[in-house]
């Protein structure tokens, strides 16, 4: 589903996996705390990361929301273990844009860990 990208060309687009961690740490965040997480993306300012079911987007805030990369067309279906990556596509629409590539799905599961993590630690403070 990338209709609101469909009509931005991109420079490159691939097959490749989203880590079976940062998937499974999206399903609980998404469980616990809504359908899109968004956050600023500190090591590129004026950049955002964008999860959602549907795609992945890191883009350039400074350009309306350009996107950088995007992953999409999230294989879910017949996953056969927890641990199996996902498999989808990703589209890069800017070059120096795409060395961020392995840091932005670092950050955000870093992002989605804290946020589950704090949420555990107020449930225990709060017994």
């Amino acid at each position: 589903m990338s209709a609101p990208f469909d009509g931005i060309p991109c420079l490159r687009r691939t097959e490749g996996a989203l880590p079976a961690r940062a998937w499974n740490l999206w399903r609980r965040w998404r469980a616990r705390f809504g359908d899109v997480l968004e956050f600023p993306f500190a090591e590129r300012p004026g950049t955002a990361v964008v999860l959602n079911d549907y795609f992945w987007l890191f883009a350039d805030v400074t350009q309306g929301g350009m996107p950088l990369i995007l992953w999409l067309d999230f294989e879910t279906k017949g996953r056969s273990a927890l641990h199996a990556d996902i498999p989808c596509a990703v589209q890069y629409y800017d070059y120096p844009g795409a060395r961020f590539h392995e840091a932005v799905l670092k950050a955000a599961t870093a992002r989605m860990e804290d946020d589950l993590k704090r949420m555990d630690e107020d449930r225990g403070a709060g017994t």
